[in-house]
């Protein structure tokens, strides 16, 4: 299973970490970690991580402030064409399954050159 894997969790952290400490755009590290970590379908598990991460960021602001939360998410629907505030979090966590599975790819492409230059 997926979810027992440790470079499902290996993303998971530092795509969390990362957004935390750098900001959002820092969260492909976590697809890179996984790419890097191991090569096979690393697109599919960076972008599961990373979303993962950004649901529970989603999540968390639900509970720590849900009015002001959904505020939010009526303004940012109108602003998108009046799509339903429901609709936002989805195309977030979407938006973070793209980051994580761009940063898997990269990963595991970059994976060779990193094990040749550690090898040496």
């Amino acid at each position: 299973m997926i979810f027992l894997q440790f470079r499902l969790w290996l993303g998971f952290i530092v795509a969390m970490l990362l957004h935390l400490i750098l900001g959002w755009a820092w969260s492909i590290g976590g697809g890179i970690a996984v790419g890097l970590y191991r090569a096979e379908h690393a697109w599919i598990v960076g972008g599961i991580a990373t979303g993962l991460s950004w649901a529970a960021f989603v999540i968390h602001a639900f509970i720590v402030a849900p009015e002001p939360t959904q505020r939010l998410m009526d303004i940012m629907g109108a602003l998108f064409g009046g799509i339903p505030s429901g609709l936002v979090p989805v195309a977030t966590i979407l938006v973070g399954i793209i980051v994580g599975s761009s940063g898997g790819a990269f990963g595991a492409a970059f994976r060779p050159l990193i094990m040749r230059l550690f090898q040496s």
